[in-house]
């Protein structure tokens, strides 16, 4: 009598624990998928980080990187994160000489520091130099961004009547 219920207890739960399990796989993996694409976002787009996706991939890595007691290494990309997000949140005082130069130097290693712990955690072997040195910008490009900065700011300026536009007068 009492096979005829372990039969029955393995009919009725051998089915949902398939689907719980599946249903695990499944969230493990789209846990990847977001951290990965998280990851590329930062790696695509760390030689231009005023871009829109770079800073919504680096406000996403507290939710995408989770600690959890499963996946220590989650913890040092957070902290990694965290650190970071100090210096981009104390920027230099305007008035020192160099102080702009050092303070990027700073948060280009506390970004090397962020993408190495992210690239462990994802299990990829990026070494420093590779983080640091393996990015393509065109000088062009950092002109054509100056460029725009430069023409935004000239117009904020005017519009705020900070500076006069002179407009050369044209004989009628």
């Amino acid at each position: 009598m009492a096979v005829e219920w372990w039969i029955v207890l393995a009919t009725l739960g051998g089915p949902v624990l398939a689907v719980q399990t599946q249903k695990f796989i499944e969230l493990a993996s789209e846990n990847r998928r977001q951290k990965r694409i998280i990851f590329a976002e930062l790696m695509g787009n760390r030689a231009t980080r005023l871009n829109d996706n770079y800073i919504r991939a680096l406000n996403s890595i507290e939710l995408g990187f989770l600690p959890r007691w499963w996946t220590p290494q989650n913890r040092n990309v957070v902290n990694a994160w965290r650190t970071l997000l100090g210096e981009l949140n104390n920027p230099p005082v305007e008035d020192e000489p160099n102080a702009n130069r050092v303070w990027n130097q700073r948060c280009d290693d506390r970004l090397v520091e962020l993408l190495s712990a992210m690239s462990r955690a994802l299990g990829y072997r990026f070494t420093s130099e590779e983080l640091r040195r393996g990015i393509y910008y065109p000088r062009a490009r950092a002109e054509l961004e100056q460029a725009q900065l430069g023409v935004l700011h000239g117009a904020r300026a005017v519009l705020e009547g900070n500076e006069l536009h002179p407009v050369p007068k044209t004989p009628s």
